[in-house]
């Protein structure tokens, strides 16, 4: 598709870029980072277990994976995006208000768990993984690495605030601010949701014009998308190379450790000695290294292999819990939060990265939704295999060695994942299609 349309000053993508780092520091910051804020008070107030509190955010990720590809391809479609974003915020604000009144574990489980997971669909990191590769090509790393830093600025913020909330107003009042302060925050920004530029008579990355197609189709994708053009994979197609369950394989080792074990830091470090305060600054430091290195990787995608890049991240991560499983002291502490939020940041930028640019933007909802459930069960896995070891050995040593272990063998899997080849009976798919792939 060819437009003759002016572009404005300011790339309308750019506003998106806005949307998704906001709805993303909403989304971890509560559905990550917050919530271990709130363990001990609700804990000591209610009598639950820490595998029994640990199970909401199971329940929270399994449902949000299993439901991903059902939902995934309307993520493809003109008003799809901006329907999920206003329904999802709404649901999420009410069901944190809703919070404020539990007094049974299967009340929390189901405003926290089944309906956080419907909000979590929507908005956040959904939106950098599915709608931001479809408005950039070239400048994607850098796109995606500024909007990702919105999840990074989640236990930046969150966790002090959370902190504050539950001295000031006591735990159910803090669930209830937050709740009205997602449905003041989250409901407008999902009106400003396009799913693509060709939609506003646009072309990715604010160009005029498209560059002419080159003469003969190249066989690499990473190529054809530097040249400002790429294939776009139908779902049936990525289904069909090995790169993409090499890929889901990859991400669903690492996600075994990650919601699991940085939901459990504040407990975590509470047992070994640590204030909350201080467990809680040690968070925020760990948010400002995060944030700061997801424009740094993000830069770095847009010019180096993303296959390595993930290799080294997710090597160096595997190294930085070791500082967590022997921490002694606050000089340690902090070295592990500096050198984990450096290396960890990495991957929430890199991981989206690889599947844009491995299968291209016009099926990035379907492909990611593809992918999700693999990754949803690990991640729902994840929380409740810490707090079980947690409570039957009182330690959480064999839990953090096995999380270690998983991104090491993610970043091994992933060296396999090849760039799939271009189809050569394929044709690019028509842009003005706008059906959800299947």
């Amino acid at each position: 598709m060819e437009t003759t349309k002016e572009n404005p000053k300011i790339f309308y993508g750019w506003y998106l870029v806005g949307v998704s780092l906001i709805s993303g520091a909403f989304q971890t910051g509560i559905g990550i980072w917050g919530v271990s804020v709130f363990v001990s008070p609700m804990e000591d107030e209610l009598g639950w277990s820490r595998t029994s509190f640990m199970v909401a955010l199971s329940i929270r990720t399994a449902l949000t994976g299993l439901l991903s590809p059902v939902v995934g391809p309307w993520r493809d479609t003109k008003n799809g995006p901006r329907a999920l974003m206003l329904v999802g915020s709404i649901i999420l604000g009410i069901s944190l208000i809703a919070l404020k009144y539990v007094d049974s574990l299967w009340q929390f489980y189901l405003f926290f768990g089944v309906f956080g997971s419907i909000g979590a669909l929507g908005a956040g990191g959904i939106l950098t993984q599915t709608i931001l590769p479809k408005w950039f090509i070239r400048k994607r790393g850098r796109a995606l690495g500024i909007a990702s830093m919105g999840g990074g600025t989640g236990p930046l913020i969150f966790p002090i605030a959370i902190l504050g909330l539950i001295t000031w107003l006591g735990w159910r009042d803090a669930w209830l601010f937050l709740g009205v302060l997602a449905l003041v925050l989250l409901v407008p920004l999902s009106f400003l949701v396009k799913t693509r530029p060709e939609d506003m008579g646009l072309l990715p990355d604010g160009v005029a014009e498209m560059p002419p197609e080159p003469a003969t189709r190249t066989s690499n994708v990473q190529t054809s998308r530097r040249s400002g053009r790429e294939f776009s994979f139908s779902g049936k197609q990525a289904l069909g190379t090995p790169a993409f369950w090499l890929i889901i394989f990859a991400f669903a080792l690492g996600g075994l450790g990650q919601q699991g074990f940085q939901a459990n830091w504040i407990p975590y470090l509470e047992g070994k000695g640590f204030s909350t305060s201080t467990a809680t600054l040690a968070i925020s430091v760990y948010g400002v290294c995060s944030v700061s290195a997801r424009i740094i990787w993000g830069t770095l995608a847009d010019q180096k292999s993303i296959r390595h890049l993930i290799v080294i991240q997710s090597l160096l991560t595997a190294i930085s819990v070791l500082a967590l499983i022997y921490v002694v002291g606050p000089f340690m502490l902090f070295f592990f939060v500096i050198f984990f939020g450096l290396t960890m940041g990495g991957s929430f930028i890199l991981r989206p990265l690889i599947v844009a640019n491995y299968f291209g933007r016009e099926h990035i909802g379907a492909i990611t939704g593809y992918m999700r459930p693999f990754q949803g069960l690990t991640g729902a896995i994840g929380p409740m295999a810490v707090a079980i070891a947690y409570d039957a050995q009182g330690s959480y040593f064999l839990s953090f060695v096995a999380v270690m272990i998983g991104y090491a063998f993610t970043g091994a899997v992933i060296m396999l994942a090849a760039p799939p080849k271009v189809p050569v009976e394929s044709v690019d798919p028509a842009p003005e299609s706008r059906e959800p792939s299947g």
